[in-house]
């Protein structure tokens, strides 16, 4: 096995130490992501919605309530991290 001298052994150990500082950093932006009030009303409507008579932001979560076409009551809760529709 080579073995590598010292300016060679700090570089190797400073480009590792920035790989996993910017992996973390990258974990953590995405972990803030939410999506926004807008993007929840657009999916309410794909999922059949034509009026939406309340959306509340509650945790980690979009309440969104209203009728479909038929004039049905329908409640959505949306996750605000990537927009699945809860169960």
């Amino acid at each position: 096995m080579p073995t590598l001298n010292v300016p060679r052994r700090l570089l190797a150990a400073l480009a590792l130490n920035a790989l996993i500082a910017l992996s973390a950093h990258g974990e953590e932006t995405f972990a803030n992501v939410a999506i926004s009030e807008r993007q929840a009303r657009d999916i309410a409507w794909s999922a059949g919605l034509v009026h939406i008579e309340e959306i509340v932001r509650s945790d980690d979560r979009w309440e969104v309530a209203g009728r479909t076409a038929e004039d049905d009551e329908m409640s959505l809760d949306i996750d605000i991290r990537n927009g699945r529709i809860l169960d």
